[in-house]
């Protein structure tokens, strides 16, 4: 039996297609995180002509997809070597992520500090397990 394939001429490689995915989330998500932000600090000023969760939702799905479309693209196998800037950039996002838990969980007491301190490990839990997973 003779197989058939059908293909569609697509402009990007596959290496470019995962950049731009990634750019998408990163942009996706770094908007839902400030207007949240914004949202908690002023209430309804955000939400009075939008909707965040639409950012949210393109995050999650956009997430999805970036993480999935290495495993298609073989040329994602290889590794980049991170410098001083990658560890600076980690230890910033862990100290605004349990900044952020904290201030939202403040009220409930000294729970709010241990859930804090989670969130931040878990942050930077996630960075190590990226960045020195081995395809072994």
């Amino acid at each position: 039996m003779k197989k058939v394939t059908f293909s569609v001429q697509w402009p990007f490689t596959g290496a470019e297609v995962r950049e731009i995915l990634s750019f998408a989330f990163h942009v996706s998500l770094v908007s839902f995180l400030s207007f949240s932000l914004v949202e908690s600090v002023h209430p309804g000023v955000v939400t009075h002509f939008f909707n965040t969760n639409v950012f949210l939702w393109f995050a999650i799905g956009l997430g999805m997809l970036s993480y999935l479309w290495p495993m298609v693209v073989p040329e994602a196998r290889s590794r980049l070597k991170l410098g001083w800037q990658g560890y600076a950039w980690v230890v910033l996002l862990t100290l605004g992520t349990t900044a952020l838990v904290w201030y939202k969980l403040a009220p409930i007491g000294w729970v709010a500090f241990v859930i804090a301190a989670l969130g931040g490990l878990l942050v930077i839990g996630l960075y190590f397990f990226v960045t020195f997973d081995k395809d072994k």
